[in-house]
């Protein structure tokens, strides 16, 4: 199956509503596509609804921030629940929600900073799920609670508000706003590894490890001297019960077919499978490659194996 199971929408921090995904995902001839966004299956529903119209197959899935001191590694781990609902879920929805009230009070807290920088009192989180609602063109909004805020939604807001110049993308927002002195930072707490794995394999779920070469900043050549810093990760992964690794898009063709074969070639001997992801998010962001890379995806292991 021509597959790509990386993609993210205004559940957290991409720029279209699940239905829009699906539509395009069936333009391009994709044949089985996942929903994966940041800490929450909010629109998972309204993406299984829009994949059975448009004749695709899907998977229950999302990706979940993770910090695993033992490793350094501060970062996410996918999980897919293939044949599942979110409602089928208990224990991954039960971590899921932890972290989104998390994310709603950092997203309280930076509100807080924006009114007081700006001396705007209108600056709420009320005025942004208004905001959130109005441009719902399929008219939701049961699931807006399952909405996954993140510093994104606020450059938008903030940008949205004309408080920030409109010439100013995230990455230079995120670099040049959050300091002491306009948004102090605000520590997020994320589930570690162990905690992450019970939770989606008790839901009988998978866990990916995505984009792994960002680690090394998608360098193929650092990757490869630092060979056995990769292996050891991967090892540790492994370890842990860790099941699959993503074969994913590097902004390059030839880039990527370096990480995903240096990645393949050592992840593979040690038992993993492979998912493709090209991590979209959408248009008018810096990741709007739904059409980039997908993969002949055979399906994710049977029981037992």
């Amino acid at each position: 199956m021509n597959a790509n199971l990386h993609l993210h929408s205004k559940f957290s921090d991409g720029s279209l509503w699940p239905e829009d995904i699906v539509r395009g995902a069936a333009r391009l001839g994709l044949d089985l596509i996942a929903l994966t966004d940041h800490d929450t299956m909010g629109g998972s529903d309204r993406f299984a609804a829009e994949c059975a119209a448009q004749g695709l197959s899907w998977v229950s899935a999302c990706e979940i921030d993770v910090a695993d001191p033992a490793v350094g590694y501060k970062s996410e781990l996918l999980a897919y629940f293939p044949g599942k609902t979110p409602q089928d879920c208990a224990a991954t929805g039960a971590m899921l929600q932890r972290v989104l009230d998390e994310r709603r009070k950092r997203l309280d807290y930076y509100l807080y900073w924006a009114r007081t920088f700006f001396k705007r009192e209108d600056l709420t989180l009320e005025d942004m799920i208004a905001r959130r609602k109005a441009d719902d063109d399929v008219g939701g909004g049961d699931e807006l609670p399952l909405l996954s805020w993140s510093k994104v939604d606020l450059f938008l807001y903030l940008r949205n508000n004309k408080l920030v110049p409109a010439y100013i993308n995230y990455k230079i927002f995120k670099k040049e706003w959050m300091r002491p002195g306009r948004f102090p930072k605000y520590k997020l707490s994320k589930p570690d590894t162990v905690s992450c794995l019970a939770a989606v394999h008790a839901d009988r779920g998978f866990a990916v490890i995505p984009h792994i070469g960002h680690l090394w900043n998608d360098n193929p050549e650092e990757m490869e001297r630092q060979r056995p810093q990769l292996e050891a990760l991967l090892g540790y992964f492994k370890g842990r019960g860790v099941d699959g690794v993503e074969l994913y898009w590097y902004s390059g063709n030839k880039k990527t077919r370096a990480i995903n074969e240096l990645v393949r070639g050592i992840a593979g001997p040690m038992g993993y499978f492979f998912t493709y992801g090209s991590d979209c998010h959408g248009p008018d962001t810096d990741k709007y490659t739904i059409d980039k890379f997908s993969g002949d995806f055979p399906g994710f292991p049977l029981p037992g194996r």
